[in-house]
């Protein structure tokens, strides 16, 4: 980022659209985008909420002050983590988000609608509906191309989203955002960046990813250059600070293990190799039989050491899946 100011409701749910599923095998490919938390707090009135804004810049001087030329696309991936069988939902709101050299600060356009995903699962469905302005409900978003399964993902892919063309200002007040009040600054003063506030109304912490990011004026597409490794993005926890994102992968899988069973001799050691959704991820391990295995895990990977013969089960859990190894100790 060019600087630390530029680096920066809960919903009752009601199915309104099924979308079809698609999905690819565990196996799959690791996906290059933005990865970012999402943290979930309990309110004073009880209610869970939290949001997350994730900016993903682009090369400098990008800027038309025709603030009606501006939409904005990119795939959000949603963990399964981030839903429960009593209602939890994820809201997306896409964004252009600017920064002004003069007189320093960022500058946003809003979209009027509000994406809500949820999950249905009694059919093994993701759904969606629409939130506009005053909380009014739509059943028709042409920008919100599907909602498809892939993997332990839930991919939201958004194609030219609109926004308001009324700039705002990082200030907040009782309804938002605070309407600009600075002069417009004038062409070429300015850079743009797609942005995504992503949140949910569930007690979840975990994270989600933005990928293939991109921000259109008129019909000058402008896309987030992932192979970089600097001033990619930049992230902002509700109610927290700018900071830097950088490029990585994800898996499309919540937890994989290399090896389902081992043997090992007596008083030896094996190690099993661990890949998790997202970098960062919370891995647990436990030995069925602490007597004859016991069992650790340290960067990615689960240390076995046999202790004596036996055989033991050692359980491996990550973002709510739960693999299991045999252990066999000669």
């Amino acid at each position: 980022m060019k600087k630390t100011m530029k680096n920066v409701f809960a919903f009752a749910l009601v199915l309104s659209l099924a979308l079809g599923i698609s999905s690819i095998p565990a196996s799959a490919a690791s996906i290059k985008g933005i990865v970012a938390p999402l943290t979930v707090t309990v309110g004073e009135d009880g209610n869970f909420g939290g949001s997350t804004q994730v900016s993903s810049w682009n090369e400098s001087n990008i800027f038309s002050p025709d603030f009606n030329s501006y939409s904005v696309s990119a795939d959000i991936y949603l963990p399964f983590s981030m839903f429960s069988k009593e209602g939890g939902s994820i809201f997306i709101r896409p964004m252009v988000q600017f920064w002004f050299p003069e007189p320093g600060v960022n500058g946003y356009l809003e979209s009027d609608t509000e994406i809500v995903i949820g999950y249905d699962f009694e059919n093994n469905v993701p759904f969606f509906k629409g939130l506009g302005k005053n909380d009014v409900e739509t059943d028709d978003l042409p920008y919100l191309k599907s909602v498809t399964q892939v993997g332990d993902l839930i991919r939201v892919e958004i194609a030219d989203a609109p926004v308001n063309s009324t700039l705002k200002s990082a200030e907040y007040g009782e309804s938002g955002r605070e309407v600009w009040r600075d002069p417009i600054p004038s062409a070429g003063s300015g850079d743009a960046c797609p942005c995504f506030k992503v949140g949910s109304d569930r007690y979840e912490n975990g994270s989600f990813a933005v990928a293939n990011a991109s921000v259109k004026i008129g019909d000058k597409e402008y896309k987030t250059d992932y192979s970089k490794k600097e001033d990619i993005a930049g992230c902002d926890p509700e109610g927290g600070e700018f900071s830097s994102l950088k490029a990585s992968s994800f898996n499309t899988y919540a937890l994989s293990v290399t090896k389902t069973s081992v043997k090992i001799k007596n008083k030896k050691s094996a190690t099993v190799k661990v890949t998790t959704m997202f970098s960062g991820d919370k891995v647990t391990v436990s030995s069925s039989s602490t007597k004859v295995a016991k069992a650790t895990y340290k960067s990615g990977k689960v240390t076995i050491k046999a202790l004596k013969k036996g055989k033991a089960t050692v359980s491996v859990k990550a973002n709510g899946t739960t693999k299991k190894i045999k252990v066999t100790v000669k």
